[in-house]
């Protein structure tokens, strides 16, 4: 069974997303900082090979991205400016309580 470029490029960007899905995972549970450090490189060179993928599957017009709308994107931006400060103050609750408990 003969495979078209597109079928084939299109396999070849699930097989990156799914390399950089598990580098990613492996990352975040190293134990030391120097393998950490390894694999944040690999991680990067497989999203650089994931994008190259994407950008030539653009190109021939086989995988479209419709632009995002301004209020959606930030929409989202807020969202995540959210949740990143929520995650910040946590930490600073949960010793706030433990100083007032004291």
């Amino acid at each position: 069974m003969a495979y078209d470029d597109k079928t084939m490029m299109t396999d070849m960007l699930s097989t990156q997303k799914f390399i950089a899905s598990n580098y990613n995972n492996y990352a975040g549970e190293c134990a030391s900082k120097q393998a950490k450090s390894k694999l944040m490189k690999i991680l990067s060179e497989e999203h650089d090979i994931q994008f190259k993928i994407f950008e030539n599957m653009q190109a021939k017009g086989w995988y479209e991205t419709a632009p995002a709308p301004r209020d959606k994107l930030n929409q989202a931006v807020q969202t995540h400016i959210s949740s990143a400060t929520n995650l910040k103050k946590e930490p600073e609750k949960k010793a706030k309580k433990r100083i007032k408990k004291k």
